[in-house]
């Protein structure tokens, strides 16, 4: 049975997107279906018009929303759910997305294998994005984590109560008896990693992101009366409505993404000795990647994080036709920066407008022919202002079959 969540703030009606698929791309139109053999169904101004092997979806005129930085839940199969913690059964959380307002009624059962971490206060502002980075869970490898509200710590073997009339966490710390903990008097709660079963979909699946920042991993996904219905990595069938879709982006299908191959050679050197090391999925800081683009600045999933002096190359063996990315200057950590970049294919340089100085604002889309191709180098250096502000952002950088 499908979970129906009703947002609090509908994006609006209009169900236009811009589409990018195998072969076509972009284009923009009015979604009508997807099936969840990832064909979509456009209403266009000269008809209807279908796209096959679908890789990604933006809703037009519309930023892609930051991750949530209130109370939350995090998965093993990279959910950022925005939501409350309102129980627990057996060995779950029962845990309302804010999508769903207070229709405690359609609950959601998360196991406790597939939670790495509840928020139940919002997150500082200083919290990093991945919780291994996480300053008061240093050390810790085996154990469940507390953070009270007042930034205290607890560590042990984390049990629920289901019998409670609140809300209630039980932990037997290393040391001493069992207690019992009112979730009213939690911040977070990091659970132990050695107990998280790794949930990654087998199976091609989407990545999904809502008006409210929640970040979700749907397999089975379809399109239909304007509605968006999938299964979680834990199993929670659900339905959407579309008008609460920002973004859709599609995996282990006709598209390898840079930031989930290994490169095969890395060539790094610092300004006056300071070395930013480049990053996947995230900033050289660490933080989530943001980018200026035409429908404002937006925050992504799926990327590379770099800085002068940074060469990355990649073996491609001649098994793709198209790389693709949006490439530019952090809009917050780069503002005031510049840098020289360029995209090598076989040693041979491409002639991509400004890309070769790249300043703040608007990105720089990259979409080149790679057919045949056996080698591909993202080369990031220095302007004439050194390596200051100068962090370069690779977004979706993506080759296509």
């Amino acid at each position: 049975m499908y979970t129906l969540l009703f947002a609090l703030i509908p994006v609006g009606s209009d169900a236009t997107f811009i589409v990018e698929s195998q072969k076509e791309g972009p284009v923009t139109g009015k979604l009508i279906r997807l099936t969840s053999g990832f064909s979509a169904t456009f209403a266009m101004r000269t008809g209807d018009a279908e796209f096959n092997d679908i890789l990604s979806l933006r809703r037009a005129n519309r930023q892609i929303p930051e991750f949530p930085t209130g109370p939350q839940l995090l998965t093993t199969s990279g959910d950022r759910i925005a939501g409350r913690f309102v129980g627990s059964e057996r060995e779950s959380l029962r845990f309302v997305p804010s999508t769903l307002g207070d229709k405690e009624d359609s609950t959601w059962l998360v196991p406790i294998s597939a939670a790495t971490t509840l928020w139940l206060a919002d997150t500082p502002s200083n919290t990093p994005p991945d919780l291994n980075r996480y300053s008061w869970t240093e050390g810790t490898k085996n154990r469940d984590t507390i953070r009270f509200r007042n930034g205290d710590t607890i560590r042990g073997v984390l049990g629920l109560v289901p019998e409670a009339v609140k809300p209630t966490f039980r932990i037997r710390p290393d040391a001493g008896e069992a207690r019992d903990i009112p979730a009213s008097e939690v911040a977070a709660v990091v659970f132990n990693p050695l107990l998280a079963k790794a949930r990654k979909p087998k199976v091609p699946f989407v990545r999904v992101v809502l008006a409210d920042g929640s970040r979700l991993i749907l397999v089975d996904p379809s399109i239909g009366n304007n509605v968006l219905k999938g299964e979680t990595g834990f199993g929670q069938k659900i339905a959407i409505p579309l008008d609460f879709l920002m973004a859709l982006d599609v995996f282990q299908t006709k598209a390898a993404y840079l930031s989930d191959l290994k490169p095969s050679k890395v060539e790094q050197s610092g300004f006056l000795g300071v070395t930013w090391t480049w990053v996947a999925d995230r900033s050289v800081h660490g933080l989530p990647l943001r980018l200026t683009t035409e429908q404002g600045d937006s925050t992504f999933d799926k990327g590379l994080g770099t800085h002068p002096r940074t060469v990355l190359t990649y073996d491609l063996g001649g098994k793709y036709r198209r790389f693709e990315a949006s490439v530019g200057l952090d809009p917050r950590t780069g503002e005031r920066g510049r840098a020289t970049v360029r995209v090598r294919v076989d040693g041979k340089e491409q002639n991509i407008p400004g890309l070769n100085s790249l300043t703040s604002g608007k990105a720089v889309v990259v979409r080149i022919d790679v057919t045949s191709a056996k080698v591909l180098t993202l080369e990031v250096d220095y302007s004439d202002t050194g390596g200051v502000q100068a962090d370069v952002n690779w977004i979706s950088p993506r080759l296509v079959e």
